[in-house]
């Protein structure tokens, strides 16, 4: 569960499969009562990342089956390939990773930024909760939602940043766009940490 709703593992009755739902919900579940605007705009970011995440295909891109939506006033929900394996960040909660296996992981996580700027998609908050770890260790990189919210304007309220501080590039802090280059920088972060335990600007 993050701050914009719960990922639940769930079985696909039809395929006999199972996959990954996203329910995305705002935290105050009256949000639509007294703030339709926020609600529609919450509901346009998820149907967004569904959007983003189709265009990007490659092995270490987490995968999207379905989109599930009700239409307006409700909140759609995202079917997506389970990833079984954890994330980095539960991986580096039991300390550092050999320099090997860091670059491995950044290996796999930069062919998945190259296929999805490839695609015009900017991932914008590359971090160790965002990639997922395949029972053999491969990495997925997952959660384009911010991504999907600067797809538009319409989307990011006026001199609001979207993403990680931890990890995000400086010149996205100052509120520019960055463009890849920007996603490279929060993998270097994230590599850095995952090796030496710690950030580096802290």
């Amino acid at each position: 569960g993050g701050g914009m709703g719960t990922v639940w593992r769930a079985r696909d009755l039809l395929l006999q499969r199972d996959v990954a739902v996203k329910e995305v919900r705002p935290a105050d579940p009256d949000l639509a009562e007294y703030d339709p605007g926020t609600a529609r705009m919450l509901r346009e970011r998820v149907l967004r990342e569904a959007r983003a995440l189709a265009r990007v295909q490659h092995p270490n891109v987490v995968t999207i089956h379905h989109i599930v939506d009700g239409g307006p006033g409700t909140y759609p929900w995202i079917v997506m390939e389970l990833v079984e394996g954890g994330s980095l960040a539960d991986r580096l909660a039991g300390g550092p990773m050999a320099p090997a296996e860091a670059a491995r992981i950044g290996r796999g996580v930069l062919d998945a930024l190259r296929a999805a700027h490839a695609a015009g998609v900017q991932h914008r908050d590359v971090k160790p909760a965002n990639v997922l770890l395949r029972a053999d260790g491969r990495p997925v990189l997952t959660d384009f939602g911010i991504a999907a919210i600067r797809d538009s304007t319409a989307l990011t309220a006026t001199g609001s940043i979207v993403g990680t501080a931890d990890y995000m590039a400086p010149e996205r802090v100052t509120g520019g766009d960055g463009g890849p280059a920007a996603d490279l920088w929060s993998l270097a972060m994230m590599l850095y940490v995952a090796v030496e335990g710690h950030h580096p600007l802290r």
